[in-house]
């Protein structure tokens, strides 16, 4: 096994393969370890999603924590966000959402919160490794400080009443909206945020079993709910994925619109409201150029990071920005949560419109987006390495002085599955498809 678990959120890998029990009891055990000096509680809080393997993993992790000498707490099934703000909030040393996100349901994940609901640093994931590889060379606690585990499924409306309360969002009445939860961690909790707000809901993808996370819906696929959203005329659909870090809206007439449209509508809003601190967005280095030079014009600046909610938490943590998101719909609003939260984004969106008594097309009409192509090539794990090593860098150069100053190109591989994702952005759509196939030819043949 290579000594790097962590990717660009948290840890993945198929469940029961890579992600294995074994794996998850010895990184309670690291976790456990990793915390005890500084610990005041020797507490940690665990959720998941709805995967079929959620209950597998949680056990054999509190088991390694209780190994250590901590004790757990277990809210269950809810939103990761949720499990973000209770770490924050609860006396507890740290958090751990069992999740894979968007991917498919035979994949799991593991994200670690401090005590501060944050994700960890790039260090203290490093240390965390460390640990992991070296776990054996730690002992565990006597047999009378063993630790314990309480389930407490009532935790999840601490975090509902706090986001409906820093909204100050209130009523929805009149309005239809549809839900899709991608059979995952909002399948419960969004209907009931919702119709708490007088609106009137239909919702969809919200019969787990297990295996359904993510199949066929939540905001990676969303054809079928934009069919739906058109054909019952709702006002708003909003789609989630599999832990609600973050959604796609579909306008009325089924208009989709991402988490580009939401960072410049929100940024605008925040700006004219004098709530956006220091005038600036944080987004990363695949956001569309765009957006960067329509909010400039409202003088707003951008500041890009590497991909990922950890880059971006980052940044916004060092200098205090409330606003931060990526292209994909996770979207943080600082003032009401420290992690990405796709149930919070709509709720705002919907502030918002109320606020201003203006259409989703009225708040973007003034966005004005580069063109681009883009692909995800699935590849092996020696062909991702390769491309992380820089082996197609020379021709990446040489194709975008062929774009001259007006465009650029991202290759990068992903932090969550065996694939290369480019990006080629422009000004001719027939040069950006060109360039675009070659990258993807170069990546299939490395």
């Amino acid at each position: 096994m290579s000594n790097k678990l962590f990717g660009t959120d948290g840890i993945r890998g198929i469940a029961n393969e890579k992600l294995t029990a074994q794996l998850a009891f010895n990184m309670g055990q690291a976790f456990a370890v990793s915390l005890n000096k500084d610990a005041k509680y020797k507490k940690i809080i665990i959720g998941r999603d709805t995967r079929v393997s959620g209950q597998m993993l949680s056990c054999a992790f509190v088991a390694g924590l209780n190994s250590m000498g901590f004790s757990a707490i277990l809210p269950n099934v809810l939103p990761t966000p949720a499990l973000s703000y209770l770490t924050k909030t609860l006396e507890v040393d740290g958090g751990v959402m069992i999740t894979a996100s968007h991917n498919p349901a035979e994949h799991n994940g593991l994200k670690f919160y401090d005590c501060n609901g944050c994700k960890l640093s790039l260090q203290k994931q490093a240390e965390l490794e460390e640990i992991y590889f070296n776990i054996d060379s730690y002992l565990g606690c006597s047999p009378m400080e063993v630790g314990g585990m309480g389930f407490n499924d009532d935790l999840l409306k601490l975090w509902v009443d706090h986001i409906v309360s820093v909204l100050e969002l209130k009523s929805l009445k009149g309005l239809k909206i549809a839900l899709d939860t991608a059979n995952g961690a909002s399948y419960a909790v969004a209907p009931y945020i919702f119709k708490m707000l007088g609106a009137q809901v239909i919702c969809y993808n919200n019969n787990c079993d297990g295996m359904n996370i993510n199949r066929d819906c939540g905001s990676t696929h969303m054809e079928q709910f934009v069919a739906e959203c058109v054909a019952n005329d709702v006002d708003f659909g909003f789609s989630f994925d599999g832990d609600a870090d973050r959604m796609m809206t579909v306008a009325k007439g089924g208009k989709v619109f991402d988490g580009t449209d939401l960072m410049y509508i929100f940024a605008k809003y925040l700006k004219d409201k004098n709530k956006l601190i220091d005038d600036t967005l944080v987004t990363t280095i695949v956001t569309n150029c765009g957006l960067e030079h329509s909010l400039e014009k409202l003088g707003i600046k951008t500041i890009r990071t590497q991909v990922g909610g950890i880059h971006i938490q980052t940044e916004m943590l060092k200098n205090g920005y409330n606003l931060g998101g990526e292209e994909n719909g996770h979207i943080m609003v600082g003032d009401v949560n420290s992690e990405s939260c796709g149930i919070t984004s709509s709720l705002f969106l919907l502030k918002i419109i109320l606020d201003t008594n203006l259409t989703i097309q009225d708040l973007l009409k003034d966005l004005q987006r580069s063109l681009i192509a883009s692909s995800n090539v699935y590849v092996s794990e020696r062909q991702k390495q390769e491309v992380a090593k820089g082996a197609l860098n020379d021709l990446v150069n040489e194709l975008e002085a062929e774009l001259g100053n007006s465009g650029r190109i991202v290759l990068r591989p992903s932090g969550t599955e065996c694939l290369i994702r480019t990006l080629v952005e422009g000004d001719n759509q027939e040069q950006l498809d060109k360039i675009n196939s070659v990258l993807e030819n170069a990546v299939k043949n490395i």
